[in-house]
């Protein structure tokens, strides 16, 4: 239990008080005595001595303000307008002595004693028991008789210390006030019980103005009690039995007794009596199409069904029972009448939910139009020849991308031989017939086909040299030197006469610049044992032929091979000049049938996979894949519970004869989904109806609102459904069957309705059902199992201004009859009871009235007002 774990204490003070010897100028005197010992330079002692000393303790005269912070809790919170008469105001401190720290008294001993705080709550009306001023309140003798105050060694049962089992300390100074009048305004003030000299502040004889240290207001709660009263005055079951049910007269049969309608919530285990047959016969020829006599139809009765049915549907087991059953009708026309009185919010919802729904339709609006102007040009101008189409869309291929580039980039590329700037216009400014220079072309040299036919060939490369040498210009057979150095490799014998006489005979026909470089190599050549005559020769070749770009190179060639001259044959000096094999680049003809297949197809508007409706579609979700250039119609979805707004237009029908409910009762009833199922059909119908009046695109067979109660996924908190489109309900399926809820909804749900005034003083009261089941039987003579699972309500509303209700979902009314309906306190901090009469020292006064949390059970068996 709450006070097993706590300790309260009368009082709490620093120490330095219990020194006191008595009280001068409203200030404790303190009388102590203090040794003043002295030490050598060395540090040893030399000589003490002792002495009394006398020294005031602040007083409550010295105290200005308190600090921020001070306070930790008012109670009740400032501005609260329902506080419970018979609970105590009060404060709490930060630190635990401040409330007793100025009292002009002495300290009693531990144990022994009692001490009077020096600060008092008092709270009163304002205005007429007390006045407030900027930093001073005027007390009348009324507000003082109720916070008598006590001599400063006194004890004061209004103010504590409490300690909890951790050890952790608070101090609270309480009104003493006896219970407060409900439905009053008061004003809290914390003010000094002590005047500078150390004297009682009020004595109830006169009126007294005295300091504030902090202020606060509230008002009380009409009726006068707490949550234990409140709930105490509950009876369960006490209505009328009828409570859920409303009569409806059918006035073209007067003959027939009245029928009866339940409401959305309706008595435990009720169904619905079948419907007479004559009802039914006249009510069905209501809704054959009348014409005047002209022969013009009339308006008749709203047939129900018809946005989300292609035929008629009476012809379905739903929409017959809709259409024939006044009861029906009498539900779904609230349902037609709700959807009038909203539209103008309701087609605000949807507008807002659609979000870019008509740009989306404007821009496939404005691309089907494209798509026609284009596909009939196509149709109509484009040539037949695939070459002839090629030129035609030539210039766009610049604007047409792969992933490897634009398509006239990699047709016209370096290894193509189709020229830059083919496709360009400039080429179409040329080669249009009429110029002089089309004049002049041969017959059909300028047509396209032509045109492309003829760049697209690969052109001849050039035809190769004797190493780049005019050597048969010069008198020499390159073949039969070749011929004479590979003999020589082979045989290893050289015909020195003859090469020297072939070395000199280059030298003469050399450049005449290299005249002298030529001459000192012949030397090298006689002198040499070995000379490298392939390498001599070689030079003296290029010498014989080289013109004046080259003269650089060969000259180059010549000091290397003169200044090196090995012995060996050293061939790599001659790379640098020697001429390169030519490098013929590579031509890669287009195949331009293929390509004008391809960029044929690609701008052909009329191709499903066409460039612009591919580019346009991508940028729109959610269209039908069938029609994807259908305007777009969207389904929303209102996340709206409906209940709300029939409480707000029609309360008696959410639970008819609820008017008639008592004060203080608490029942059970249940929920009707045929009510749910009539109503939203009803509602639907009409928001259709007015969308399409006002041009707002919805989907066939789209069912907008299909919330009734305000029921939550409890692991996702996203809205469950209490239906399914109206669209999907099954032809043979009939009003109000589960198989118009989504899976896993079930239809009837337990509800308690509570009518008083516990959840409007406590609107945060947790309710739950914990079965009363012991050895598998109900036995309300004895307490719920602690370890009994609470059942928690799955959705919950309000209905007027003192009806609640909760609703149980997926949970079968009837086994409301082997439960406790709990209804549990909420939680409100440590609060105390100001109606305890009990004269007694401040810690066991706080013990006493000391409020618990309560708790209160309520048999389930007995809330049945039909049980």
């Amino acid at each position: 239990m709450v006070d097993q774990q706590l300790t309260f204490y009368g009082w709490a003070r620093e120490r330095i008080a219990s020194g006191g010897i008595g009280v001068q100028d409203g200030r404790v005197l303190v009388s102590t005595t203090i040794t003043l010992s002295g030490t050598a330079a060395d540090g040893s002692p030399t000589t003490s001595a002792d002495g009394a000393v006398r020294f005031l303790l602040a007083g409550p005269g010295d105290v200005r303000h308190l600090e921020t912070g001070t306070i930790i809790k008012r109670y009740p919170t400032p501005g609260t307008i329902d506080h419970e008469s018979d609970r105590s105001p009060h404060v709490e401190f930060a630190d635990v002595t401040l409330p007793w720290r100025y009292t002009p008294a002495p300290r009693p001993a531990a144990g022994s004693g009692a001490q009077h705080p020096w600060l008092v709550l008092v709270v009163g009306e304002p205005d007429t028991e007390l006045t407030v001023g900027p930093d001073q309140v005027t007390l009348t003798p009324v507000v003082q008789r109720a916070h008598p105050l006590g001599a400063p060694s006194e004890a004061y049962r209004w103010a504590h210390v409490q300690e909890d089992a951790e050890g952790r300390r608070i101090a609270r100074v309480l009104c003493g006030r006896t219970p407060l009048l409900p439905g009053t305004d008061y004003v809290a003030v914390l003010v000094p019980a002590f005047d500078a000299t150390g004297q009682k502040r009020w004595s109830g004889t006169a009126s007294v103005t005295v300091p504030w240290y902090d202020i606060w207001r509230f008002r009380t709660a009409t009726p006068a009690g707490s949550f234990e009263d409140l709930a105490g005055m509950l009876e369960p079951g006490v209505a009328d039995p009828e409570t859920g049910r409303a009569p409806l007269d059918y006035p073209r049969l007067p003959a027939i007794a009245d029928l009866e309608v339940r409401g959305a919530l309706a008595p435990l285990g009720a169904g619905d009596d079948p419907l007479p047959g004559d009802v039914h016969d006249d009510l069905d020829a209501l809704r054959t199409p009348a014409r005047d006599e002209k022969g013009r139809p009339i308006v008749g009765l709203p047939r129900y069904g018809d946005p989300w049915r292609a035929r008629a549907p009476e012809e379905t087991t739903w929409g017959a029972g809709l259409n024939t059953d006044p009861r029906d009708r009498a539900v779904a026309g609230l349902g037609l009448e709700l959807g009038i009185r909203l539209q103008e919010d309701l087609a605000r919802e949807v507008a807002a939910q659609q979000g870019a729904v008509a740009e989306a339709r404007q821009r496939i609006r404005d691309l089907v139009l494209g798509l026609q102007a284009a596909g009939g040009l196509w149709n109509r101008r484009m040539p037949a020849d695939p070459l002839d189409r090629l030129w035609l869309v030539g210039p766009a291929l610049a604007r047409v991308v792969t992933p490897d580039g634009a398509v006239a980039d990699l047709a016209t590329d370096g290894d193509r031989p189709l020229p830059a700037g083919l496709f360009s216009s400039a080429v179409r400014r040329i080669l249009r017939p009429g110029t002089a220079r089309a004049k002049l072309a041969a017959p059909g040299a300028i047509a396209p086909r032509n045109v492309l036919v003829s760049a697209n060939r690969c052109p001849r490369g050039p035809g190769r040299s004797d190493d780049g040498v005019p050597l048969r210009e010069l008198g020499i057979e390159v073949h039969e030197l070749v011929e004479r150095l590979r003999r020589t490799r082979e045989t290893g014998e050289v015909d020195r006469d003859s090469l020297m006489e072939r070395a000199k005979e280059l030298a003469d026909t050399a450049h005449p610049e290299l005249a002298d470089l030529t001459a000192r190599l012949i030397e090298r050549l006689a002198s040499s044992e070995r000379p490298p005559w392939t390498a001599a020769l070689t030079v003296l070749l290029a010498a014989a032929a080289a013109d004046e770009r080259r003269l650089g190179d060969v000259a180059e060639a010549l000091r290397a091979l003169i200044e090196r001259f090995p012995d060996d044959d050293p061939v790599e000096v001659l790379i640098g000049f020697e001429d390169p094999e030519p490098d013929e680049p590579p031509c890669r003809p287009v195949d331009l049938t293929a390509l004008a297949g391809v960029v044929g197809t690609a701008f052909d508007p009329t191709k499903v996979d066409g460039a612009a409706r591919v580019r346009v579609l991508s940028t729109i979700d959610g269209l039908d894949p069938a029609q994807p250039l259908a305007p777009p119609e969207v389904c929303v979805g209102l996340d709206r519970p409906v209940w709300n707004d029939v409480r707000n237009a029609f309360d008696e029908w959410l639970l008819p004869g609820i008017g008639k409910l008592p004060e203080n009762s608490v029942i059970a009833v249940e929920t009707n989904p045929r009510f749910v199922d009539a109503l939203l059909v009803g509602l639907n119908t009409q928001v259709l109806g007015e969308l399409r009046w006002r041009n707002i695109p919805v989907a066939t067979g789209c069912t907008p609102l299909r919330l009734f109660w305000s029921r939550r996924d409890t692991a996702t908190g996203t809205p469950i459904p209490d239906i399914t489109g109206i669209q999907n309900w099954s032809d043979a399926s009939a009003m109000g069957t589960s198989q118009h809820r989504p899976p896993g909804v079930p239809g009837r749900d337990l509800v308690i309705v509570i009518r008083g005034q516990l959840f409007l003083r406590y609107p945060t009261t947790v309710v739950y059902l914990v079965t009363a089941e012991h050895a598998g039987a109900a036995d309300f003579t004895r307490d719920p199992d602690p370890a009994a699972a609470h059942v928690l309500p799955g959705f919950q509303g309000r209905i007027g201004t003192d009806v609640t209700f909760f609703g149980f979902q997926g949970l079968d009314p009837e086994v409301v009859l082997r439960h406790w309906l709990v209804l549990e306190e909420p939680p409100a901090g440590y609060r105390f009871a100001n109606d305890q009469s009990v004269a007694a020292a401040p810690h066991t006064w706080a013990a006493a009235s000391f409020a618990r949390p309560v708790r209160v059970l309520i048999r389930g068996d007995r809330l049945d007002p039909e049980g």
